[in-house]
């Protein structure tokens, strides 16, 4: 009989991604002008459900930014849901998340309005896990995230793709 092994993780993540408003994509809409960030955050807590499987709740976000030397463009998706962790072999860590997701989108370009929303999103990861029970993922990930805005009905989707170092326990 297993006993209950709590998981915990946290890290921080950077990478690219790519934003688009009623099918308008936000980097090409820069005319190449802009430069492009995207930043993940994320904490997930669960426990074993057998040797190999996790499950836990996750809450996380990526922010995509688009800048130049004067303005800048914020997309921020937020998520929480469940997320199933599964170790194939030791050390590899695999696991994809599944939930609901809300923005919180802003700019400093006056008379630029920018809406927030709420829908789904999707996150699926692969990383080396350097500790038995404690230690570091060291990874790739990949996020999805599809959310109608609030005012103007519109669609913003959000994908990235990062690579990130969190803190687990297991």
């Amino acid at each position: 009989m297993n006993s209950f092994a709590i998981y915990f993780d946290g890290g921080i993540g950077f990478g690219g991604a790519s934003t688009e408003v009623g099918n308008i994509d936000f980097g090409k809409a820069c005319g190449g002008e802009c430069d492009e960030i995207a930043v993940d955050l994320g904490l997930r807590v669960g426990g074993q459900i057998n040797e190999r499987f996790w499950i836990a709740g996750e809450f996380g976000g990526v922010g995509n930014r688009y800048y130049d030397s004067e303005n800048y463009i914020q997309f921020n998706s937020y998520f929480i849901g469940p997320s199933f962790i599964f170790y194939p072999v030791e050390y590899l860590h695999l696991s994809g998340s599944l939930g609901y997701s809300w923005t919180s989108n802003n700019t400093d370009i006056n008379g630029l309005y920018l809406y927030d929303g709420s829908g789904a999103a999707l996150s699926l990861t692969v990383a080396y896990d350097t500790g038995i029970n404690d230690g570091a993922l060291i990874g790739c990930k990949i996020y999805s995230s599809s959310v109608t805005l609030d005012e103007n009905k519109k669609d913003l989707s959000t994908v990235g793709f990062m690579v990130f170092i969190r803190y687990v326990h297991k």
